[in-house]
């Protein structure tokens, strides 16, 4: 029986969604830093070949389909972040240090996920220790809160510095 919540079917359109996440992605990262100026064209362009030559390689496919929610929500978070700068009336573009700051998360997320994927495909042999417990650590709730009280602290205190 089709429910309203069975969305298995979207599977055979990941592809897709990943081509069009990729290009939006590059284009929005790219109007953002401005690396080429303000030409539209070329960011459009950048985004649409790097876009491509994901969509040609699978690993490549499976590892932005993994880690897509994950660089939403860091977008996410940016887009929060500006919100805040403007309701107290500042500009994101006054800190220019915060651009690098999220191109370093989104990063350091696709590394991970690379190092993820990599790991699964090749075969360990029982000898071997295994580093599961070290991402487990990385990755645990409280260890990640702490990780975002300190970066919520650090922002504060950089913006506290800064007015006066």
């Amino acid at each position: 029986m089709a429910t309203f919540l069975d969305v298995t079917g979207l599977q055979h359109f990941s592809s897709i969604f990943v081509f069009l996440f990729v290009w939006l992605a590059v284009f929005a990262v790219m109007s953002w830093v401005k690396v080429f100026g303000d030409n539209k064209f070329v960011h459009t362009l950048v985004g649409l070949l790097l876009a491509i030559f994901v969509l040609i390689s699978p690993v490549a496919t499976d590892i932005i389909a993994s880690t897509a929610p994950f660089i939403a929500l860091v977008f996410m978070f940016v887009i929060f972040v500006s919100v805040a700068t403007q309701m107290l009336g500042g500009d994101i573009e006054g800190f220019p240090a915060l651009k690098g700051v999220f191109l370093v998360f989104i990063l350091i997320i696709l590394v991970v996920a690379a190092g993820v994927k990599f790991r699964e495909s090749v075969n360990i042999s029982e000898t071997q220790t295994d580093l599961s417990k070290t991402v487990n650590l990385i990755f645990h709730p409280t260890f990640l809160g702490a990780v975002l009280v300190l970066a919520i602290a650090v922002f504060t205190i950089a913006l506290l510095a800064g007015r006066s």
